[in-house]
């Protein structure tokens, strides 16, 4: 299913993004180095990062560390890639 019809992301390549540390829909954005567009997707998208957190997925790094999760490192493009709050 399409979750940004924007940018043609769907819900396999979302869950993706969050397996590999994304927890917003910004970051999920700076996981395929796109921005948001027109913003109708974000909702979906939060719903999806609590779902997926909640889930407490074993094969997400920030899980295997539960208390002490690692920052997340800021993408070298993230001046190119201006995000406003609404995605965060």
């Amino acid at each position: 299913m399409y979750v940004c019809i924007c940018h043609a992301l769907n819900d396999k390549q979302v869950t993706k993004a969050l397996e590999n540390g994304a927890r917003t829909p910004a970051s999920v954005f700076r996981h395929y180095e796109r921005q948001v567009q027109c913003g109708k997707c974000v909702p979906m998208m939060r719903d999806m990062v609590q779902s997926h957190c909640a889930n407490q997925c074993p094969s997400c790094p920030s899980h295997a560390a539960a208390h002490h999760p690692a920052p997340l490192p800021e993408p070298a493009n993230a001046e190119s890639f201006p995000y406003g709050i609404a995605a965060e």
